[in-house]
């Protein structure tokens, strides 16, 4: 009984992996006729390319922020969910296959495959590099595997849910997705040093660029979290964000922009009044944002459109819908 409320869970947490699984099969095999998977790609010195990952697919789509066109794929495991790149290497979340691909990023070609329990979803590397973070979507809470060995290190039995690093001091925080708390990890001691209450469910969190502040998007209770820092402590809570699943943050400090799930939306908050400007209509069942480096634009998978909106961050407003493979879970600019 346990195991069939954490798959539907699962299912929830990730939005519309049931009900997109006839049509991406469809939509990969019109993919697959049209745009070969890259084994070449070289993205070693590439920076802020867009990152798209597919929760039903065995690839990665990179996209050109200037063009925006896609510019090859990342072979990968089964089940594309997360991208977290070092400076010689990639390394790939798995849903499906159960595995973290690590490739070259000088030719994208396969390094190995790690084992990484059930459903690895979200990655970060610490700030030296040296560990990478694997959180899980199931009971295998929070991994730590050595990216000089590629080897497992160290298991956690908690941690389920996005992770974002702290530039400045080093820590990490992560949104539980199935459990009201933002935990704050000291990666040094692989421990988890604080459990922040923010309520709800926290799907997503984002920092302000000057990381005084990190943002929670709390699908269950429609609002943002603004977490201090420093105290590491809910300093505001902004009501009528509907279904908050992901969230970006824009590099003046200014504007929240969140993906809401089920109303094929985006919210721009307003972090200065902590009020809704606006709310833009976007394709379906959006789940991730992401901002270009140089601010301009905002990126917004959309899992049931097979694509990535582009909204203006000046006017905004939707400029373009670009055409990916099936079921975006994530997008990334790295």
């Amino acid at each position: 009984m346990k195991s069939k409320i954490i798959v539907s869970m699962l299912v929830f947490a990730l939005i519309g992996l049931v009900q997109f699984e006839t049509r991406s099969q469809s939509n990969n095999q019109k993919a697959k006729t049209k745009d070969s998977i890259s084994v070449s790609l070289d993205i070693s010195k590439r920076q802020g390319l867009i990152y798209v990952s597919h929760i039903v697919l065995d690839y990665v789509s990179v996209l050109d922020p200037e063009s925006n066109h896609l510019i090859g794929k990342i072979k990968a495991g089964n089940g594309t969910c997360c991208v977290e790149l070092s400076s010689d290497n990639g390394y790939i979340a798995n849903y499906k296959s159960n595995d973290i691909t690590v490739f070259d990023k000088k030719t994208s070609k396969l390094i190995t495959s790690v084992p990484a329990g059930d459903h690895p979803t979200h990655l970060v590397l610490t700030a030296d590099s040296r560990y990478l973070l694997i959180g899980h979507e199931s009971n295998d809470g929070l991994w730590f595997l050595d990216t000089r060995t590629n080897q497992i290190t160290k298991k956690l039995p908690d941690g389920t849910g996005i992770l974002c690093r702290y530039e400045k001091g080093g820590k990490i925080y992560q949104s539980q997705i199935f459990i009201p708390y933002v935990f704050v990890i000291d990666p040094e001691t692989q421990t988890i040093v604080k459990r922040i209450n923010v309520g709800g469910r926290p799907l997503d969190l984002a920092f302000t660029p000057d990381q005084k502040y990190i943002c929670v998007a709390n699908y269950d209770l429609n609002e943002l979290e603004k977490i201090d820092t420093e105290t590491d402590s809910v300093v505001a809570r902004i009501p009528n964000v509907n279904n908050a699943r992901g969230i970006a943050i824009t590099l003046d400090s200014k504007f929240a922009f969140v993906t809401n799930a089920t109303s094929s939306t985006v919210t721009v908050v307003d972090l200065g009044s902590e009020s809704v400007v606006k709310v833009l209509p976007v394709g379906t069942t959006p789940t991730s944002v992401a901002f270009r480096k140089d601010g301009k634009y905002a990126y917004v998978s959309c899992q049931g459109n097979a694509s990535i909106f582009v909204i203006d961050t000046q006017t905004q407003e939707i400029v373009k819908s670009i055409a990916v493979g099936s079921n975006p879970i994530d997008v990334q600019v790295k």
